[in-house]
Parts: C-alpha cells; sequence; structure tokens
C-alpha cells in the first residue's frame, strides 16, 4: 500500500544526531553512508524512539520485541549495546539511550519525523540552523606525518595547546574535538554534532627541533575554507605556531572587526614555556598523563621534572607537576598522603606566582585545598580558575562538584550535566563527579547510573557502588561489586578507604563505610537492610 513499509506499518523516517532511520526499507544511515542492522534492533530503536516521552521498562521491551519470551539479561543487553553502537552511542556516553538506573530505557536524543506523505516533497533534509550567539569554534587532533607514529603526543599536543589558548577568550565559545577522526566523519558533521559554526583541522611534521604545521579554518555550514596557513618553524619557532594560530583565529572570528581587547591579548601570548625541549617535555607529559594509569603517571611525573629543569620559570610545567601529585592520590601511588598535598600545594602555588593566568595553578590548589579539608578555600580557588577559562568544561564539573560539597547540590548536579553536555564525547571522570556528588546528596540510584556510565570500573568506583547498592536495598548487587574489587584490588582495606576518603564531611564517609562493612562483615548482617533514605 502506498505510505506503508514492506512491515504493514506507516512508513516513516527518524532523524536525529547524525543518523537516520527508514522504516521503507529497515535501512539505517549515519553520515550519509548505509549501516547494516539486524530487525530486532532496527525495531528496538523504533520503539524507544516512538515512546521517546518516557521510560521504557525491560519488561515491556521483552513484551514487545520477545512476544514475552523469556530470554536471558545478556541478551537484551547485547541488543541495547547493538543499537547504541548502530547510532554512534555507547554505555559511556549515553546521549542518545540513557539507562535509568533499576527503571529502564529512554531514548533522549532530539528527533526530527518525516512521514511518508511528507517525504514526496521532502527534497533535501535541511540542515537545522547552529545555535546563535558568540562565535563558535572546533579544534579537532592534528594528523602526525611524521614517519614516526611515537610523534603523536606532540600533534596531539599542539592542537590541546591550541584549544587551550582560544578558550580563555570570553567572547568565543570553544570546543575540544580531540575524539574525533575527520577521516571516519565528515568535518560539517562533526561541526553539526559540536554545535559550532567553524571547525579548525590540521597536521604537523615533525622532525629533530623542527616543525611543520598545516591548518585550516572551515565553515561548518557551507564547508568553505575561511583561512589556511603553513608553518615551518625551528626550536622556540615551534613554541610561537600556536600563539600565531590563536591570536589570527581569534581576529577572524571577534565579533567587533577584529579588535582584540589588551587583556585577552596577553591571555593569547602566555607561552607555556620558552624553551623548546621543556616544551616538548610538557607535551609528552600530557600524554602520558591522560592514560591514567600508574605506570604512565610515573613517566608523566619525570617528563614534568626535566621541564622545571630546562625552564624553572615554566607556570605550565609546575602546575602539571602538581596535578601528578593529585593524581597519585587517586591512584594510590603514595603510601603518605598528606605528604603529597604537602607537594601539590607547593607545586600549584609555584605555578601561580609564575604565571597570573595559570587555570591549572588554581585548579590544582583548589583541589589540594579540598584534600585539606578547606573546601570554601578550594571553590574560591576554582572560581579564579574558571573566570581564566569560561570554555573549560573540565572547571564546570569540578566546580558543580564543589557546589554539592558545600550543600548546593540542585546547582551543582545542574553544573556538572552543563560540564557533561558541552562536548558529547567528554572523559569518564565527568561521571565519576557526577557520582561523587549524587552520592553526597543521597541520590543513590542516580549515582548508581553516574558510576555505571563509566567503562572503566576502579578502585574508587567499586567503593562507591557497594555503598549505594546497599543503600538502594540491593545486596547481591552490592556483593558482586565487593567481589571485584577484592580480585581486581586485593590490598584493599577500610581503613585505607578511611583514610583516602577523609576530606568528606564526616556524614558522608560514614555512609561510604557503613555500607562497605556491611557487605564484609556478612556474619553481621541482618536479614532485611535498613536503607538510609533522602
Amino acid at each position: 500500500m502506498e505510505g506503508e513499509a514492506l512491515t504493514g506499518l506507516p512508513v516513516m523516517r527518524y532523524q536525529s544526531e547524525n543518523f537516520i532511520l527508514d522504516t521503507d526499507d529497515y535501512s539505517l544511515t549515519r553520515n550519509g553512508v548505509n549501516h547494516p542492522i539486524e530487525p530486532q534492533v532496527f525495531d528496538l530503536l523504533v520503539y524507544l524512539i516512538e515512546n521517546k516521552n518516557r521510560v521504557v521498562t525491560r519488561e515491556e521491551l521483552l513484551d514487545q520485541l520477545w512476544n514475552g519470551r523469556i530470554v536471558s539479561d545478556s541478551a537484551i543487553n547485547a541488543r541495547l549495546k547493538e543499537a547504541r553502537k548502530a547510532v554512534g552511542d555507547s554505555g559511556k556516553g549515553q546521549r542518545v539511550i540513557k539507562t535509568i538506573h533499576r527503571r529502564g530505557y529512554q531514548f533522549i536524543a532530539d528527533v526530527n519525523v518525516i512521514s511518508g506523505h511528507d517525504r514526496q516533497n521532502e527534497g533535501q533534509t535541511a540542515r537545522p540552523p547552529l545555535k546563535s550567539g558568540r562565535p563558535s569554534i572546533a579544534v579537532l587532533r592534528f594528523t602526525n606525518l611524521s614517519n614516526d607514529p611515537e610523534q603523536v603526543y606532540f600533534s596531539d599536543g599542539m592542537a590541546t595547546n591550541i584549544c587551550s589558548r582560544l578558550s580563555h577568550i570570553p567572547s568565543l565559545q570553544v570546543k575540544s574535538g580531540i575524539e574525533y577522526d575527520p577521516g571516519k566523519i565528515g568535518l560539517t558533521d562533526i561541526a553539526r554534532e559540536l554545535e559550532v559554526r567553524y571547525v579548525l583541522s590540521g597536521s604537523v611534521q615533525r622532525e629533530s627541533d623542527r616543525a611543520r604545521v598545516f591548518v585550516d579554518l572551515m565553515d561548518g555550514i557551507s564547508g568553505e575554507i575561511k583561512w589556511s596557513e603553513h608553518f615551518d618553524r625551528l626550536g622556540r619557532g615551534v613554541i610561537d605556531i600556536q600563539d600565531e594560530i590563536a591570536t589570527t583565529i581569534t581576529a577572524k572570528l571577534w565579533s567587533k572587526q577584529g579588535v582584540i581587547q589588551a587583556a585577552e591579548r596577553e591571555r593569547l601570548e602566555r607561552k607555556p614555556t620558552a624553551d623548546f625541549n621543556a616544551f616538548d617535555y610538557i607535551l609528552k607529559g600530557m600524554y602520558y598523563k591522560e592514560k591514567f594509569t600508574r605506570e604512565a603517571l610515573e613517566l608523566a611525573r619525570g617528563c614534568f621534572d626535566k621541564a622545571i629543569e630546562l625552564d624553572a620559570n615554566s607556570s605550565e610545567a609546575w602546575a602539571w607537576r602538581a596535578w601528578v601529585h593529585l593524581l597519585e592520590i587517586d591512584f594510590g601511588c603514595t603510601n603518605n598522603i598528606a605528604e603529597s598535598v604537602k607537594k601539590a600545594f607547593i607545586a600549584a602555588r609555584k605555578s601561580i606566582a609564575k604565571g597570573s593566568y595559570s587555570e591549572l595553578g588554581h585548579w590544582a590548589l583548589g583541589e589540594a585545598y579540598m584534600l585539606d579539608h578547606d573546601t570554601r578555600r578550594g571553590f574560591a580557588e576554582i572560581e579564579k580558575a574558571l573566570e581564566i577559562n569560561p570554555n573549560n568544561p573540565d572547571l564546570m564539573v569540578t566546580k558543580g562538584r564543589f557546589q554539592c560539597f558545600l550543600d548546593q547540590l540542585d546547582e551543582g548536579i545542574e553544573l556538572i550535566h552543563q560540564g557533561i553536555n558541552f562536548n558529547r564525547h567528554c572523559p569518564e571522570w565527568y561521571f565519576w563527579d557526577l557520582g561523587i556528588a549524587n552520592f553526597y546528596g543521597h541520590r543513590f540510584d542516580s549515582a548508581i547510573d553516574a558510576f555505571l556510565r563509566m567503562e572503566n570500573q576502579n578502585k574508587a568506583t567499586l567503593t562507591y557502588l557497594v555503598s549505594c547498592y546497599v543503600q538502594v536495598g540491593d545486596l547481591e548487587s552490592a556483593e558482586n561489586s565487593m567481589r571485584e574489587l577484592f580480585d581486581t584490588y586485593p590490598e584493599f582495606s577500610l581503613e585505607e578507604i578511611s583514610e583516602s576518603h577523609s576530606h568528606l564531611a564526616p556524614r558522608t564517609q560514614k555512609l561510604l563505610l557503613d555500607g562497605i562493612k556491611l557487605v564484609l562483615n556478612k556474619s553481621k548482617q541482618p536479614k532485611k537492610l535498613r536503607v538510609v533514605k533522602n
């Protein structure tokens, strides 16, 4: 019949994110490329879209897609994983399909619906307008053109530093596109997904202390190249490339005919170091730090220490050294937490003394104050860092967490979500902060949802999950998390957890430890759990 699909259902096209579902031929296209999809996975996506205004339970999915047949949880989970993969989502990201703990699932992305009748006069699908306001730009990962694949840290670091410099300008909206692979997704699609007008892409060829950098600034709507440049510099001149790129782009996108105010020009001209070799060690240390492992952290420490030896006036190198001391506490790499906090204080203060616009230094100092049980002074430092760089979603999330610790729960969680939504490819630790904030506010179901969005569970997340599950009365999941905790970290102990979480308010620390004690001390567990409610 005209206007109906082969399945007998009305012909519909659902357009969301960068994909289109077409019930006429059971097809899914993403970025204009057809992606094969199993019928049951297709039906799952369509059903979630058609019911996107509410949460769909697992029981409902069983009834609708499996006709009430008994299937294992793994079968449902597998279909959901395939559905997310088909639309470019993941269990970590959950920007399209969100898991609502103990309730079900909900399609949360925006959807345009085109009926079979409308499609006859549809023509080409119009690109939705980008959000208005400040000029907006995304900086993508630079391609490494060097013969040595080990030089990827240098090309990544150049892009990250350019993004950081641009983000210091309040009149620009700057987003990182480091997670995108331009070889797999078009630049205009990246601009649309990140909701920016312009995209900066480039490549780096590094030979010893010489670097050749190629950059293109593209209009994300028309695809037109607005500016293109090639830099070929030696030694210290390589460091200047970042500043020239940032200054030129700011002038081109500036709303006041390219006039840059003196204070903002000073921010753009701030250099991480004046020494090329120190600069190289800083980029290499940043690369290792992002791996978030004990081994990589030690390599990062060595790089930052070497950078300080070469340039003791580098504000950035001192800031990163402070962060090494903070991260070694998170990773359990220190036997003396108080000493690590003290070293973080020293390095962060040196960073601020060396550079008045050291957002990393203020951020590290804020975290050190938190660990030293001085949340209010820590919060003041985070606000200073965010004032220096208003485009930094990391700082939005951190400030939100601090607000929750200061009993500004609703405002804090809203700000954390703002940081998460700022960039759809946010790092996992955003969900860690969201989980901690919800735990602090006794919102245990929401805390569990946040922690489970982290694909890589570690000692800290498993510790909180044990206590959260106890609080919601799910003893089986609590025991499973405890078992995984001991399997992965056999040195786990209550004493160590108590010390590493001593910065928490007493009532929150007690809540955390009581849940763990209950699961550990099985012989004294009551038949029914006494659940602590908000």
